[in-house]
């Protein structure tokens, strides 16, 4: 008995190892694609998670800060004529406001993100949109300012800007009632590129907001 083969052993064909090679090339091509594909998915769902979660803080800080400003001062407008209508919101706080930013989420660096004071009871804020970014500006007092002295306060009064997201596509503010402007709705659209080659992913995000301090109708003066 030959157990190392003889004339009876056949061997692989031409065609045979042609075939073979085809199967592994289109088996290699398609773990590829799927290997691809799912690295798309996986980053493209990562991505969304964390968009969602910095609209969520985002309509959070707004809503702090509606809640917590004096009604009768609120006033919605625009930064300037580049901007959306409406897109510009500022008011007098009741009470300091403790916010938190998404700065270190959003790619925009500056501070990282963390729970920031934003004024306190008597001081204006402004919340508007510039370019894709969503700033709340209000300003501070020197320590050691001699707070009697009008003229020194506003020598040493200097203003501070917060980014609260850098992933703004638009948002609005309007008042649900022209005539009662205890209700004010916003409506904002976050959006970010993953994928050169693909849409940006974006949500869209609404919420209507009681303001709790009420003494007289808000306005418009765009």
């Amino acid at each position: 008995m030959n157990l190392f083969g003889g004339k009876g052993k056949k061997g692989f064909t031409m065609i045979e190892a042609i075939l073979s090679v085809a199967m592994l090339s289109i088996l290699s091509v398609g773990i590829f694609r799927l290997l691809k594909d799912g690295n798309y998915m996986w980053q493209m769902g990562s991505a969304r998670v964390a968009l969602e979660s910095e609209s969520r803080v985002t309509m959070l800080t707004i809503r702090k800060l509606i809640t917590q400003c004096q009604g009768a001062t609120i006033a919605i407008s625009r930064y300037d004529t580049g901007e959306p209508a409406n897109s510009y919101l500022e008011a007098i706080l009741a009470e300091e406001v403790y916010i938190t930013t998404t700065q270190s989420k959003c790619g925009c660096a500056g501070q990282s993100s963390s729970t920031t004071t934003v004024g306190a009871a008597g001081a204006p804020v402004q919340i508007f949109q510039y370019g894709s970014h969503l700033l709340a500006v209000y300003p501070q007092v020197k320590p050691g300012t001699d707070m009697t002295d009008n003229s020194q306060v506003t020598a040493n009064t200097y203003y501070t800007t917060i980014t609260i997201t850098a992933n703004l596509d638009s948002i609005s503010f309007d008042f649900a009632d022209s005539k009662d402007a205890t209700v004010i709705n916003v409506g904002a659209r976050f959006s970010k590129w993953i994928f050169a080659a693909q849409p940006p992913l974006t949500v869209f995000t609404q919420e209507t907001i009681v303001v709790k301090r009420m003494h007289a109708a808000g306005y418009y003066y765009n």
